[in-house]
């Protein structure tokens, strides 16, 4: 299967991304749909079921993680893969961790990770033959990760489908406590 670790908006997100999309960019014939709208992790590529066991049994082992905060306020536009999306200008330090120990658990399953440097993005416009034009307003979203998961990549004649095949939650952070 084709598949790659990361976290999902909530659906309010979602919307509001889409809405800023649909009024600060002209419309796009390949516009992401909203519902594909995700934060990749690591990217896995083709992995068998005996690959996917093990990366399962490496992460459920895994330290865990707190949740943490994903702050999209940055707008690029990648030439090679012809894509348009929005990102975080800085990266929670639990991001990084999460980012890296994934990484880190795909290698000890025998899967190849991409080696470019991680930067959190959400695509929103596919097969742009140009950078689209700058946004009339700054993209500023934000949304609590409180999980990730293991997606497949489903090509149908609608489109790519992403399945989530697996969840994982994130440590909630512990509230100080009040003296009594």
């Amino acid at each position: 299967m084709r598949a790659f670790l990361g976290l999902e908006p909530d659906v309010s997100t979602k919307l509001a991304i889409d809405n800023w999309r649909t009024t600060s960019l002209p419309p796009y014939p390949t516009a992401v749909p909203a519902a594909n709208f995700h934060v990749t992790l690591a990217f896995l590529g083709n992995i068998n079921l005996e690959q996917q066991d093990k990366l399962q049994q490496q992460i459920a082992v895994m330290e865990d993680i707190s949740e943490f905060s994903v702050n999209l306020d940055i707008a690029g536009y990648w030439a090679k893969p012809k894509a348009f999306w929005i990102g975080c200008s800085n990266h929670a330090s639990a991001h990084l961790q999460l980012v890296k120990k994934l990484t880190t658990a795909a290698h000890s399953a025998d899967i190849a990770t991409q080696k470019n440097a991680y930067q959190a993005h959400v695509t929103l416009i596919r097969k742009c033959t140009e950078n689209p034009p700058a946004p009339l307003v700054t993209p500023n979203f934000t949304w609590r990760s409180q999980a990730f998961h293991l997606y497949e990549s489903l090509s149908t004649a609608k489109g790519v489908v992403y399945a989530i095949k697996q969840s994982w939650h994130l440590m909630p952070e512990l509230k100080a406590r009040k003296p009594i």
